[in-house]
């Protein structure tokens, strides 16, 4: 079963996602900030991590950069799901490593599990 990290602090969202991902056969492990992200992206090995930008502790693009500079986590799929819609942010997440940049305001939950098979079905990272 393909597994997924759902990293956002809105904990409403986190339970909205984690149901519709659940719906769809995943296996669905949540964090609600940058610590946390981290560690359950070590421990739990997910096939994709799905990563908001604004959180607390450590922000969604400083765990992006330390993901993909840490070998176990370096090739894992990671799509950025933001409220933050700038095209300067949208490249910053792509430059630091983002398979793909969803803004929330622009995207449905069908979007983001269509986006989300379409990133995992790419070939894998390196």
């Amino acid at each position: 079963m393909t597994k997924v990290l759902l990293v956002e602090d809105d904990v409403a969202l986190r339970e909205i996602y984690s149901a519709r991902f659940t719906a769809e056969n995943f296996e669905v492990a949540a964090a609600g900030d940058g610590e946390e992200a981290l560690a359950k992206s070590i421990k739990e090995k997910p096939d994709l991590i799905i990563l908001d930008i604004m959180m607390p502790k450590i922000s969604g693009m400083d765990v992006l950069d330390i993901l993909r500079a840490t070998p176990e986590t370096k090739n894992t799929k990671i799509i950025i799901m933001s409220a933050l819609s700038q095209s300067s942010d949208i490249e910053k997440g792509k430059q630091l490593g983002a398979d793909a940049y969803l803004v929330k305001s622009q995207t449905t939950l069908s979007d983001v599990v269509e986006k989300a098979k379409e990133v995992l079905s790419r070939p894998p990272r390196g």
